[in-house]
């Protein structure tokens, strides 16, 4: 009996105890959970800072006006905007909320690169684009996806920049550079827009290995420019492979321009260029010069077109050494499908000879 009471005096302390110590456990409890909730929070501002502070301080666009300085101390890039050490914005994913451009920089002599980012939903102006570049020089935009904007890239007024392995799809214009010169446009993906590489008043620009299928006018178009390079391109399926317009001196050599709605390549009222060893066939036209003097047509294949070969209004074009005529190949089905047919037509002849044959004889029997 003395050892119930005892354990039930001990029960009834024990309690008592952790009634009156229960209110500290509880704020106790509550300042741990708060605590933890607001390491998490720092956590993630620390995780913001280190990682993804580009991301937040520019709430998803970038305007940079020769102001590289400010932009590094905001956290928009890294580097010193050197040859060796270029300023580097990289690894941003950014909706332009359907006004203005995604990345615009203006007026910058400073080394950079643009780097693997995403950019779309820019406005809906012939200004607005993924990127935009005004009066700049020595820049490198790479691996960078402009699609669904109003222009995937767009140079103004810059020279010596270098737009490589970008993807600019489903935009109006999918690369556009205007009054821009020695820029080189290389290894890009510029599908399914308007246009896909507009070159226009510009000079000296590299246009090279891109890919220009699917769009809806020009894959390739070089408006009022001067002595650029157009080669190893792809630009199949679309209004037109290439077109050039009041445009002299340039060198569209070696690209391919297959299945385009009307012509393989185009020249309007150019004059002075070279066109060598492209590849236009099942085209409308396989090359059309259209008031275009003195150019030369040189040793492309011109193959399965409506037309090889058209001149209008034009005079002192040298066109030769160039390869016209239907698929390689189709002679051989086409002698087949004949031969076949004569076969056929022999063996009913034959058929029918002896059939006559086997009927007179019954008859004289």
């Amino acid at each position: 009996m003395k050892s119930n009471a005892k354990s039930k005096i001990i029960i009834l302390i024990a309690l008592g105890i952790l009634f009156a110590v229960s209110p500290i456990i509880t704020v106790n409890f509550s300042l741990i959970a708060e605590n933890s909730i607001k390491s998490l929070e720092y956590n993630n501002d620390i995780n913001l800072d280190n990682k993804n502070l580009k991301i937040s301080a520019i709430s998803g666009k970038i305007h940079i006006d020769n102001n590289w300085t400010a932009a590094k101390s905001a956290g928009f890039c890294t580097g010193e905007g050197t040859y060796s050490d270029p300023y580097v914005i990289e690894d941003l994913v950014i909706n332009g909320g359907g006004s203005g451009s995604c990345i615009l920089i203006e007026n910058s002599t400073a080394y950079f690169r643009i780097e693997n980012c995403t950019l779309y939903n820019s406005g809906s102006g012939w200004t607005d684009a993924g990127i935009r570049l005004v009066y700049v020089n020595k820049s490198r935009l790479i691996d960078n996806n402009c699609s669904s904007n109003y222009v995937g890239i767009q140079l103004y007024n810059s020279t010596a920049n270098t737009i490589s392995g970008n993807t600019a799809n489903d935009n109006y214009y999918g690369i556009d550079l205007g009054d821009s010169n020695n820029n080189t446009v290389s290894g890009n993906n510029a599908n399914d827009n308007y246009y896909g590489i507009i070159i226009g008043y510009s000079i000296n620009n590299t246009v090279s290995e891109n890919t220009v299928n699917n769009n809806i006018w020009e894959g390739i178009f070089l408006i009022d420019s001067n002595n650029n390079t157009v080669s190893g391109n792809n630009a199949n399926s679309n209004y037109r492979g290439i077109l050039l317009e009041n445009g002299d001196y340039n060198n569209i050599s070696g690209n391919t321009a297959n299945n385009n709605h009307d012509e393989g390549i185009f020249l309007i009222e150019s004059n002075n260029n070279t066109v060598s060893v492209n590849t236009a066939n099942n085209n409308v036209y396989g090359i059309y010069l259209w008031k275009s003097d003195y150019n030369k047509v040189l040793g492309n294949i011109f193959l399965g077109n409506d037309e090889c070969i058209r001149e209008a209004d034009c005079e002192g074009n040298i066109i030769e050494n160039n390869e016209c005529g239907i698929i390689p190949g189709y002679n051989l089905f086409f002698l087949l499908g004949t031969l076949s047919v004569a076969v056929i037509i022999m063996s009913k002849k034959i058929k029918k000879k002896k059939l006559n044959k086997n009927l007179i004889q019954i008859n004289a029997t």
